[in-house]
């Protein structure tokens, strides 16, 4: 499993019922984590009794552990799964095991002692994820899989940098950002770059390597080759910006002053950024390029940051567009990249494309009207189509209805920008959300 975390393994039980039939179980879940790619640190010994309880807690906190699942092998009281927590401050999964009417005495009572466990959890202010279910069972395992991907993304995402990149265009109140919510709830702190900075190492940057850069582009000699070489060297002052600062995305003030002043757009550096494996938004987004750092850490590809702008309810339709800073590994199989301008600004260098068809998931981490973060979240299937407008384009049939979807974007007050990442992702948003007690609003 791709970007998944290492998990703290352990087995709650009571000698008095059946511990044979629980191992079989708990190997099980040791089985389905292996052959999804997830790494644990197993304690093998069942816990049994809080001491064993608290010398597990011990060991596993000492760990590089993202989450905790305790497999909920047979009943037991709740004062395992309370001294097993009590100081670990991790995610954790309850994982209790069917169990088959025999006409006889229950062999492991397994759901029971979950449902202790998460009474005194909820009493004690503790969050948790309960799972019910049988090891083969595909809807239990990907709940378990998306909880310990959710878990990974979280615990990797403490600690990013962002660098914004000059500051937000006039009027776009989209691009505000409520920093220290930032680094509260996600870990994620912002570092603050001039334009200027950029503008002036760019012009000592060399040029030598402007052939690969530009390579396959129709009608790259086409455009005011000032410009589009501006264009390729701020990409090149950015890229070491962000090297020497170790930056691990940058949102960026696109225009007007990359334009008007330096005399480049901005669109190729973005693309090509992402295309690197670098996270770069443009509009000084910084919201926006925290949900594409969760959108590329899960997918292992380039993300698009883009405007809806045509709403279609007759064919449960949406597009996406932007002005062409899209990255070319998400360009349709059977196009070709066109270099061009920035459609308002008349400067290269842009890139126009449409983006390929596929599965795709569409969020935005966004604050509330009192500065809360929270998650939109809707998923589609991008469509094959031709370039719709200047720049790059994806048409997307929802899921759910258009219209309300719609609604809920405007009433709700979303900013304008929207992500969009390449396959379903939809089942660990939801839990990165639910263990950061962030509102969803789904479309």
């Amino acid at each position: 499993m791709s970007n998944s975390a290492k998990v703290g393994l352990v087995m709650l039980g009571r000698p008095f019922f059946d511990m044979p039939l629980a191992n079989e179980f708990f190997t099980g879940v040791k089985k389905t984590l292996q052959e999804a790619g997830v790494a644990a640190e197993i304690i093998e010994e069942p816990v049994t009794v809080p001491e064993e309880a608290i010398a597990a807690a011990r060991r596993l906190k000492e760990t590089d552990v993202a989450a905790i699942i305790a497999v909920q092998g047979t009943f037991t009281d709740a004062s395992l799964i309370l001294n097993l927590t009590a100081n670990i401050d991790l995610p954790l999964l309850i994982w209790a095991v069917k169990e088959e009417p025999t006409g006889e005495r229950l062999r492991l009572n397994s759901f029971c002692g979950l449902n202790l466990g998460a009474h005194a959890l909820t009493a004690a202010g503790k969050r948790f994820k309960g799972v019910y279910g049988n090891p083969g069972s595909p809807k239990v395992e990907q709940e378990v899989l998306a909880f310990i991907r959710a878990a990974g993304a979280a615990k990797w995402l403490k600690g990013k940098r962002i660098g914004l990149v000059g500051h937000r265009p006039a009027g776009y109140y989209t691009s505000n950002f409520n920093e220290v919510d930032l680094y509260s709830t996600l870990g994620v702190a912002v570092d603050y770059i001039s334009l200027l900075e950029v503008f002036t190492l760019a012009g000592e940057m060399d040029l030598t390597g402007e052939p690969e850069l530009t390579a396959g582009l129709v009608g790259y000699d086409q455009v005011d080759t000032g410009a589009a070489q501006k264009s390729l060297r701020a990409y090149l002052a950015l890229k070491k910006i962000i090297a020497d600062k170790s930056l691990d995305a940058v949102a960026v003030e696109c225009w007007p002053d990359f334009m008007a002043a330096y005399g480049g757009a901005a669109c190729f550096s973005l693309g090509q950024l992402n295309d690197d494996g670098i996270v770069a938004a443009c509009e000084a987004d910084v919201n926006g390029a925290v949900t594409m750092l969760l959108g590329q850490y899960w997918s292992g590809q380039a993300t698009f940051l883009a405007d809806l702008v045509i709403g279609e309810e007759e064919k449960n339709e949406l597009t996406f567009w932007h002005c062409g800073a899209a990255p070319r590994s998400l360009m349709a199989a059977t196009a070709r990249a066109l270099a061009g301008v920035h459609p308002n600004r008349k400067i290269p260098l842009s890139l126009y494309f449409p983006l390929r068809e596929g599965k795709v998931t569409i969020s935005r981490l966004s604050p509330d009207k009192n500065g809360k973060l929270r998650l939109l979240l809707g998923k589609g299937t991008g469509l094959q189509a031709p370039m719709l407008f200047s720049g790059n384009t994806l048409p997307v049939r929802l899921e759910t209805p258009v219209g309300p979807a719609l609604d809920a974007i405007l009433n709700k007050g979303f900013e304008h920008h929207y992500v969009l990442t390449y396959g379903d992702f939809t089942p660990e948003l939801r839990e990165f959300a639910r263990l950061l007690e962030l509102e969803i609003v789904a479309i």
